[in-house]
């Protein structure tokens, strides 16, 4: 049974008797929402949808924490910046001008991948929540048991609870009202914890009464199991981070049975994802993001799902951007046959069935090696790239090919331009000079044989049988063969599958490289 199923199934004979199925999922809007950010979405989606497989009605929800305080200003950002930390990010200007807010800036790209994904989740703003009074009754229970709270946190640390500390603790952050930072520190309460008084770095002192002013927030590992009770969360993943031993998830999973008297939602920890070749987890703060939005312009949106269901959520993987592109196009075109044709497991028939959500029921890919080969030899011209696939026998056309073209070209431009091969634009002079003269006699034999059209099973022969030695083939003599031909065609010891080339290709401008 594929990971996404056996947690459904693990839901349902939990919660037999519920009505709807909440799934949660989130992240803060702190910078670039990058790929390892896009698991925690990703891994929810999919258990939503096996849900709905089993027929269970299902709220798939996605909260933007864009209530949260600016920590530090991500790479990218102008240092000025710094001079917002400890504001909330609905509350900070747009670094580059083209959003209402930061949040915004950052949140935009990552909704336009999840629309080109086909993922549908209903989005929660938790500024809009907050601010709206909608968590003022929780935030007051929280206030009412701070010394429970905190007893709960120092439970988890290996330092002795200081009494002193614990007679001062209260589990939120005010924004103060003058400067919009939650440097403040809370000075007072009255009896029934709804009105508190503060103090901020700026100066100011303030006062909050938590019926009528909404300028706080609850810090994280209140807040979370405290938007489970009001959400009623019964699935929610969270990245390793969260979940190490005396992590947020297990902190909060104790604040929410003793202070919100709520049993936590299933858990599902998820691994990082890496890019190929580093050995940190993705980061935004660090500058080594690699963003969804850019990920689509080399992946089309059914080998990213792909990506993402083939591996369980406790293993991390890594996203390639070097020649392993062309790789993994062609796994997934080949688990992609198997369940075309019937062959594929269990496994591989829900890793196909998740991953072609969006996907239309006639969806035929292309070959992206073939692509890469012949693309570049064209100028990029996908008129002329589908003429010759056709020459090679694929039956395509410009709208089939279309999708995966643009993705591999910019992924040629952008990441592999050492794999974009044209025609030299004249004749390698200098190479053939150098030649031996049985590489020589290759060289004519070939030039003569192409003075007719040829089938792609006749040039195959050709090219097989001209560096037999006494009839007998040589894979010696073969290899130098083929790097001699590729030499004088575009300058390199290695191209396309060579029969295709040669027969896909102009042989006009063929028999001009070979004629000496």
């Amino acid at each position: 049974m594929h990971w996404a199923d056996e947690i459904a199934q693990k839901l349902v004979e939990k919660h037999p008797d519920l009505d709807c199925f909440t799934c949660a999922s989130g992240i803060s809007p702190s910078g670039p929402v990058h790929m390892g950010n896009l698991r925690e979405v990703i891994t929810t989606f999919f258990v939503a949808k096996a849900l709905r497989d089993l027929g269970k009605k299902v709220r798939f929800i996605y909260s933007w924490d864009d209530y949260d305080r600016l920590r530090k200003v991500p790479n990218g950002v102008d240092e000025s910046f710094s001079k917002y930390i400890g504001m909330p990010y609905t509350s900070i200007p747009d670094p580059f001008g083209c959003h209402k807010s930061y949040a915004e800036h950052f949140e935009a790209p990552f909704l336009d991948a999840l629309k080109e994904l086909g993922i549908e989740v209903e989005f929660l703003y938790q500024t809009q929540h907050y601010t709206a009074g909608d968590y003022a009754d929780n935030i007051i229970e929280a206030i009412q048991k701070r010394k429970e709270i905190y007893d709960i946190q120092y439970s988890f640390k290996t330092q002795e609870a200081n009494e002193d500390d614990r007679e001062h603790y209260y589990p939120i952050n005010i924004y103060c009202e003058k400067c919009g930072k939650d440097t403040t520190t809370v000075t007072s309460q009255n009896e029934d914890a709804t009105v508190l008084e503060y103090s901020c770095k700026c100066g100011h002192q303030g006062k909050i009464d938590l019926h009528k002013n909404h300028n706080c927030k609850l810090p994280w590992k209140v807040d979370w199991p405290m938007r489970w009770r009001a959400e009623g969360v019964v699935f929610e993943p969270g990245g390793r981070d969260h979940s190490s031993e005396g992590g947020s998830y297990q902190v909060s999973s104790v604040i929410a049975r003793k202070i919100f008297g709520i049993e936590p939602p299933t858990y599902q920890m998820y691994d990082f994802v890496r890019l190929k070749g580093q050995t940190t987890k993705i980061s935004s703060s660090k500058g080594t993001e690699m963003l969804p939005e850019i990920m689509l312009k080399v992946y089309s949106p059914e080998i990213i799902l792909w990506l993402y269901t083939r591996f369980l959520p406790e293993k991390s993987f890594d996203l390639a951007l070097d020649s392993d592109v062309l790789r993994v196009y062609h796994e997934f075109d080949r688990m992609y046959e198997k369940y075309r044709n019937g062959s594929a497991d269990e496994i591989e028939k829900r890793i196909m069935e998740l991953s072609l959500a969006g996907r239309p029921a006639d969806f035929e890919p292309v070959s992206a090696s073939l692509i890469a080969s012949f693309a570049p030899i064209v100028n990029f011209d996908i008129e002329l790239l589908v003429e010759v696939m056709n020459k090679c026998g694929e039956n395509v056309t410009v709208e089939r090919v279309k999708d995966r073209f643009e993705r591999i070209k910019y992924w040629m431009e952008h990441y592999c331009p050492e794999q974009i091969v044209h025609l030299l634009p004249d004749k390698n002079v200098e190479y053939y000079n150098s030649l031996s003269d049985e590489q020589k006699s290759w060289v004519r034999e070939l030039e003569n044989a192409m003075q007719k059209e040829m089938s792609i099973e006749e040039m195959q022969t050709l090219l097989y049988d001209i560096p037999k030695i006494n009839g007998q083939p040589d894979k010696a003599r073969q290899k130098l063969f083929f790097e001699t031909v590729y030499n004088l065609l575009i300058g390199q010891e290695k191209g396309p599958r060579l029969y295709l080339f040669l027969t896909a290709v102009d042989r006009k401008q063929i028999l001009k490289l070979l004629d000496f």
